[in-house]
């Protein structure tokens, strides 16, 4: 945490915007993609090399043939057309408003690559893992368009599993190449939102 003396991270963040930083002077350079030390545990971090939309569509396909094979067509609690297709339209755009920040700012978008620049305008303002929260909304607005509850089920599965591997990593892939610029920014701003 920036004592009273320095600057707090929102300044020293949007120097790391304007250039990418290097190693300090006689550190490693960050990894290219290998996985942090022991990060989310010996169990989970093999699931790193699934990408999060992947597992997303492997969850929510998984759930719809569960779905289809105990319900059919049908849709035992009901369905909300409108109210879903909302919450799945506004899961998508912050989820794509994520996206667009970090690929403007020239920062890999897969979870194990090395990060270039801390990113912390746009929903990353509010949250620290804004596209994981848009895809599992978006999710859960599909879930209630076509009353499918086990959609429901599938976006909780698909945060309970990012929020054990891959948030970890990415979280310690940043502290290691930011430093105290992203604890500050950790401190202030929530992991959800």
């Amino acid at each position: 945490m920036a004592g009273a003396a320095e600057s707090s991270w929102p300044a020293r963040a949007a120097a790391t915007t304007a250039a990418a930083p290097g190693p300090a002077p006689g550190s490693a350079p960050a990894s290219t993609g290998s996985p942090v030390g022991g990060v989310g545990g010996g169990t989970g971090t093999h699931l790193l090399a699934w990408q999060p939309p992947r597992i997303a569509l492997g969850l929510a396909l998984a759930a719809v043939l569960a779905h289809g094979l105990l319900h059919g067509l049908a849709a035992p609690f009901g369905s909300a057309p409108l109210a879903g297709a909302a919450l799945a339209g506004a899961g998508g755009a912050w989820a794509a408003w994520a996206w667009a920040c970090l690929r403007l700012a020239g920062t890999p978008l897969r979870p194990t690559a090395a990060p270039r620049l801390l990113v912390d305008h746009g929903p990353y303002a509010l949250g620290r893992h804004p596209m994981y929260l848009g895809i599992a909304v978006a999710q859960a607005g599909i879930a209630l368009a076509l009353g499918v509850p086990l959609l429901l089920a599938a976006a909780a599965a698909f945060l309970a599993i990012v929020a054990r591997v891959h948030v970890p990593h990415e979280e310690a892939a940043l502290k290691l190449a930011f430093g105290g610029w992203y604890s500050d920014y950790a401190a202030q701003v929530r992991r959800w939102i």
